[in-house]
């Protein structure tokens, strides 16, 4: 019996980098595909045509979610992932190559709601340049759209903006301190407020009308 030579442990940290990228590279590459696929058969690969609100539109695709609906959801493709496949589709054709090879489909996913292309793009490279998450992009996005810029670091390369630093909680003195100085306070007011209630005002009375004799 020929005996076995030991072979090498395998790294646990990059066997595991490794499938996640098989993973996310084959489910983004599965997405992609189904979105082309959507576009080109239903909208004649028209983004336009996809996109129309013109009620003259035909109608195929939405007869063809609604007959298949069951073996859809079999697929896990319901109508709304299908028509997220066919937006990240579409973002995709205005992303830079190496981009796209590099961001994770939960990320195109949220690059696909942002409707200038070209902010697209600055989008998609800070994401890189900063690995921000998708909560980091979504902000960042949210942030675009209120008019504010995205960078809040000086430090290179564009940072989310950070978020709102929770309000400084007193030490326990402090606050029975207020507590203490606001009941003595509301005390004293209420004891006036008594006294002003009780202290009748003089009410001016009306002179009578001087009676005319008559002649």
């Amino acid at each position: 019996m020929t005996e076995l030579l030991p072979l090498p442990e395998p790294d646990p940290q990059e066997t595991l980098a490794r499938l996640d990228s098989l993973a996310r590279n084959h489910l983004l590459f599965f997405r992609l595909e189904v979105g082309r696929l959507m576009l080109e058969l239903y909208f004649g690969s028209d983004p336009e045509r996809y996109h129309s609100q013109d009620p003259r539109k035909p109608s195929s695709f939405a007869t063809f979610l609604a007959q298949c609906k069951a073996e859809l959801q079999d697929l896990g493709l319901g109508e709304t992932v299908l028509r997220r496949c066919i937006l990240t589709h579409l973002a995709v054709q205005s992303l830079p190559p190496e981009a796209v090879a590099r961001l994770p489909f939960t990320h195109v996913v949220e690059l696909s709601r942002v409707e200038d292309s070209a902010t697209r793009s600055l989008l998609a490279l800070a994401t890189l340049n900063n690995q921000w998450t998708s909560r980091q992009l979504h902000d960042a996005i949210q942030a675009v759209r209120a008019g504010r810029w995205i960078d809040g670091d000086p430090a290179p390369g564009l940072q989310p903006l950070p978020p709102p630093e929770p309000e400084k909680s007193l030490p326990a003195g402090r606050v029975l301190n207020r507590i203490a100085r606001s009941a003595e306070e509301l005390e004293s007011l209420t004891g006036q407020w008594r006294q002003l209630q009780g202290k009748k005002r003089a009410v001016p009375r009306k002179a009578k009308p001087k009676r005319r004799s008559c002649a």
